[in-house]
């Protein structure tokens, strides 16, 4: 099993089976990044939100005031850069819709949920790992999906029945955004959104829901003009991710449909490694048996969590809902055809701009529908919502462009230099075999802070 020393610290376990050493010299923190001093933002890895303007946002929200649930396989609950955000936690697995059985752990046994909260709101200017779109947003943990293995791998399940018992109890207890970067399964894309009405219902409530737009188009045929917004991933060169090809018919149906940073899976461990270039999304991450864990991971459910930052940034400047969601709507980059298209639906998102002063600028954005009526139903805080939606499989969306990488399987030793006086901390790349997501493997990137005199 890989180690890592160095002076005046005792010599720890730090690679599992799955891992090798990918880099070992930390670069110089990125020029003139000096809005905050996370040491993977200020190496200028976090281009995502470099691209949709988060840094300049900074200067005029920073997300104060207003709560973001990430609705997924849970959160690490002691994880450096996320513990101190999380106001309330909870699962909602085996709850069959019903969000009074709502109780227990919401820690994460799978990574994914850590990883998306990490991009929404992890704790910024720290010194510590990573930046968040709203760095002053609270987290909602809400547990709704469970690891599962098997032979080709591990992914997060669970059923759409608990995904809506989740959605209602965020709403209940506190949450302005919503986040779900889930897929949908075969069964919801033929039988129809079984969590549709819970979304009515949070809306009702004045929570925005950002829903992962899927990397395989499992959603579109049951999800239609439900008040949510709805998320396609780009890349880091601002063009079409990969996977998001067959998203087209969802965006064509949502009511209002945006993109946002989602990345590309990594081909080489050393592109998501200190002085390295991501192709993903590097975030907060949960590995069994390690704490204070970071990785690159690409896909729609990455892209997600940066709209419900920067609706997060928006609420705290007093927007309501439904100015916000114009808001993001209207301030949108127009990266395809002009205008609304089934590629990158109303544009990249740049809250940057949105957030920025003065009001939005003039465009052609449809007005935004700004009902609150509730689905039937679904007007009771609490209450458990009719049996009337099919139990599907719902599962994270995460992007699985890349094959595993040779030789990830093996074991890498590590040991920094006994003479090595430097108290910062260091930047370690890990390439990690992680995640399955539509039945193929991710390689992953995980990232360590070393031990450091406080």
């Amino acid at each position: 099993m890989g180690r890592m020393s160095r002076s005046r610290h005792r010599s720890r376990a730090l690679a599992l089976a799955l891992m090798m050493l990918v880099g070992t010299v930390p670069a110089p923190g990125a020029q003139g990044a000096d809005e905050a001093n996370d040491p993977v933002f200020t190496q200028g890895l976090q281009w995502g939100l470099e691209r949709i303007g988060a840094p300049q946002a900074w200067a005029a929200s920073r997300g104060a005031g207003i709560t973001i649930a990430v609705i997924d396989s849970g959160l690490d609950l002691t994880h450096e850069d996320l513990a101190d955000k999380i106001v309330d936690s909870t699962s909602c697995v085996g709850t069959s819709g019903d969000p009074g059985r709502c109780t227990g752990s919401a820690q994460d046994d799978n990574g994914h949920g850590t990883h998306v909260a990490g991009i929404a709101a992890a704790a910024t200017d720290n010194d510590r790992g990573i930046a968040g779109v709203a760095p002053d947003a609270q987290l909602l943990a809400v547990r709704v999906l469970v690891n599962e293995c098997s032979d080709s791998g591990c992914t997060a399940a669970g059923t759409s029945g608990d995904v809506a018992a989740g959605i209602r109890w965020a709403t209940d207890h506190g949450a302005d955004v919503i986040n779900l970067s889930l897929g949908g399964g075969t069964l919801q894309g033929t039988l129809g959104c079984a969590f549709c009405e819970a979304i009515n219902y949070a809306w009702s409530q004045g929570v925005i829901a950002v829903i992962a737009a899927g990397n395989d188009s499992l959603l579109p045929s049951g999800f239609g003009d439900e008040p949510a917004i709805v998320v396609t991933a780009t890349t880091r060169e601002d063009e079409r991710a990969s996977y998001s090809n067959s998203t087209s018919g969802i965006l064509r149906a949502a009511r209002w449909p945006l993109a946002a940073p989602g990345g590309e899976g990594e081909t080489d461990p050393a592109d998501c490694a200190t002085g390295g270039r991501p192709k993903g999304i590097l975030s907060t991450y949960w590995i069994s048996g390690h704490r204070d864990e970071y990785a690159c991971l690409a896909g729609t459910s990455m892209a997600a969590p940066h709209v419900s930052g920067a609706l997060a940034l928006l609420r705290s400047q007093g927007l309501t809902p439904e100015a916000a969601v114009d808001r993001l709507l209207s301030t949108a980059k127009d990266l395809g055809a002009g205008g609304r298209d089934p590629a990158f639906g109303m544009g990249r998102i740049d809250i940057g701009r949105a957030a920025g002063p003065g009001p939005a600028p003039a465009t052609t954005t449809p007005p935004v529908d700004t009902s609150t009526t509730a689905a039937p139903g679904t007007t009771t805080p609490g209450t458990t919502p009719p049996d009337t939606a099919p139990t599907t499989v719902v599962v994270p969306d995460t992007s699985a462009p890349a094959n595993r990488l040779p030789g990830t399987e093996q074991a890498a030793q590590f040991g920094v230099d006994e003479e090595d006086e430097d108290p910062s901390p260091w930047l370690l790349g890990i390439a990690v075999a992680l995640l399955s997501a539509a039945g193929v493997a991710t390689v992953s990137v995980a990232w360590r802070l070393l031990d450091r005199d406080d």
